[in-house]
């Protein structure tokens, strides 16, 4: 009896248990293209998909062209295993830690964390950098569970191509394209992976009214693009722009100039299509220029359609998605660069001017402007004047013009500046490029930044790391960084710059670089934008 009884109990045991164990994760979820099921991530309460194709793999016939719809599948697909990084190589490549370890031409995938609850919940996709050459979504660095859990969020990140792949422009490959676009077709991708959440989000608990665009460096250029194209109008709500600018993109003609150099290597004719669809792909990657410590070789083009200006200059006329905009920079950018020049080191006062023109390619006259806005006296060295001239000009002031530009429309503007170097190896590094990016994401024992500072994390770097995390998520909730028991953050204006400074302690300052950004906006009205050039940096 008691045999017969204990049976009994372990069948309904076994009857129910779907009912509670099965991982919640797992349930089937509907898009535009199938069905697909997700899983739950480890140490955290959310649930992770990974590997979502957001557009048609872009090869054979779709090779430079724009993003076409993913094809549909049926039954239910797990959103399990990452889709391949797209097409690079060079030093991120090395760094990614790719969990796909995987490259491939058929890289449009993204990846989604959200909260293990039901609700409706902000959205955040970011958009990863690697000057337009390198990098991917799936860097560890970059996973969004600890986002989505401390801030009830759903969290996006994805590929898009890169380099010749993501920005090669021949007169050809406009002929063809139905919107006359040509040379931005990993910005093309940007904006399909925009429109995919759009449409997509809200089966995985998003809000398609609420969302946030946020990326660093190349990330960060690809934010003010997406910001400024008329192709994420009413797409996007509030856009966070983290050591980039507003200034990288070429006219079709330069687009043109490189193309030919690139078609003529790989042996085909301009206008030949066909030849160039048939080549390799790992051929055409060793035939493109350029690498991320080149500078931005490849960038998108202002083709009418994804864009009609620079972005900055289309900011400036109004002409943008005028949404609550936080932007901002490190205090030392670059400083990392400037180890690849020993002469900095021992360099001397009187030798500035010259090092400028070395290594900034600015002429006499603008070398003793620099020095007189940068005076070596002013800093711990000439090395320390250097690079803040350097960091101003490639990353610092785009970024603060604009954000200086957007102040001018309706949308609250918020300016910030990363100075933290107290981790590990930071004492000696400073806040260079990057370096708040896992702060944001709270990833800081994650790769590659682990690789850096190594070991537990220190309790100031971790109360630091909670206080950006909870700025950037109140800015996704509200479109205002600002909350309960966080420093006061003020609104920037152009009567008002003030500047954010994340550091121990947080604190305001009234930003204090506008006289050298006015110069550095002069200098890009005559110059190619400082970024472009800063292979300069390593001797080259």
């Amino acid at each position: 009896m008691k045999r017969a009884m204990l049976c009994g109990v372990m069948a309904v045991l076994f009857l129910a248990a779907p009912a509670w164990a099965a991982d919640p994760c797992s349930d089937p979820l509907t898009t535009a293209a199938g069905q697909l099921s997700g899983l739950s991530e480890k140490g955290s309460n959310t649930c992770v998909f990974r590997g979502i194709p957001y557009a048609a793999p872009p090869v054979g016939s779709l090779r430079w062209r724009a993003p076409e719809p993913a094809p549909a599948w049926t039954g239910v697909r797990p959103a399990t295993t990452w889709g391949a990084r797209c097409m690079q190589e060079g030093f991120m490549d090395l760094i990614n830690f790719d969990p796909s370890d995987k490259m491939s031409e058929d890289c449009l995938y993204l990846n989604i964390w959200r909260p293990k609850k039901s609700g409706s919940f902000p959205v955040m996709v970011w958009i990863h950098g690697g000057g337009y050459t390198e990098g991917t979504g799936n860097t560890p660095m970059y996973w969004g569970d600890r986002l989505a859990e401390a801030g009830d969020v759903v969290v996006v990140t994805f590929n898009y191509r890169l380099s010749v792949f993501g920005f090669l422009a021949t007169a050809a490959l406009r002929a063809e394209d139905k919107n006359g676009s040509v040379g931005s077709y990993g910005s093309l991708d940007q904006a399909a992976a925009i429109k995919w959440v759009h449409d997509n989000i809200a089966a995985f608990g998003g809000d398609p009214g609420n969302v946030t665009i946020f990326g660093e460096s190349a990330g960060g250029w690809s934010v003010c693009t997406m910001l400024a194209t008329p192709l994420t109008r009413g797409l996007i709500h509030r856009a966070i722009l983290e050591s980039g600018g507003c200034l990288i993109s070429a006219s079709v003609e330069k687009g043109y100039e490189q193309g030919r150099q690139t078609v003529e290597k790989l042996g085909c004719k301009p206008d030949d299509l066909p030849c160039l669809r048939a080549l390799p792909a790992e051929k055409i990657l060793k035939a493109a220029t350029g690498g991320l410590t080149d500078g931005f070789v490849w960038m998108p083009h202002q083709d009418g359609y994804v864009l009609t200006d620079t972005p900055l200059k289309m900011i400036r006329s109004g002409n943008y998605n005028q949404i609550p905009f936080m932007a901002g920079s490190n205090k030392n950018e670059v400083d990392a660069l400037l180890n690849l020049l020993p002469d900095l080191a021992r360099a001397k006062p009187d030798q500035f001017e010259a090092l400028l023109k070395k290594y900034l390619g600015v002429n006499d006259q603008e070398a003793a402007q620099l020095a007189a806005l940068y005076p070596p006296s002013h800093y711990e060295d000439t090395g320390a004047a250097f690079g803040a001239a350097a960091t101003d000009g490639m990353l610092a002031c785009p970024t603060y013009l604009g954000l200086l530009a957007a102040s001018a429309g309706p949308a609250k503007t918020f300016y910030y500046r990363f100075d933290y170097h107290g981790m590990y190896m930071g004492e000696a590094l400073g806040a260079v490029h990057a370096m708040e990016v896992p702060f944001v994401f709270n990833t800081l024992d994650r790769k590659p930044i682990s690789m850096l500072y190594p070991g537990k994390v220190k309790p100031p770097t971790a109360e630091l790391a909670k206080t950006v995390q909870r700025y950037w998520l109140n800015f996704a909730h509200s479109g205002d960084p600002n909350g309960a028991d966080l420093p006061a953050w003020p609104s920037f204006s152009a009567a008002d710059p003030r500047t954010q400074v994340l550091d121990m302690p947080v604190r305001t300052e009234s930003s204090g670089n506008i006289e050298q950004c006015r110069f550095w906006d002069e200098y890009n009205q005559s110059h190619p934008p400082l970024t472009e050039s800063m292979g300069n940096l390593g001797g080259k």
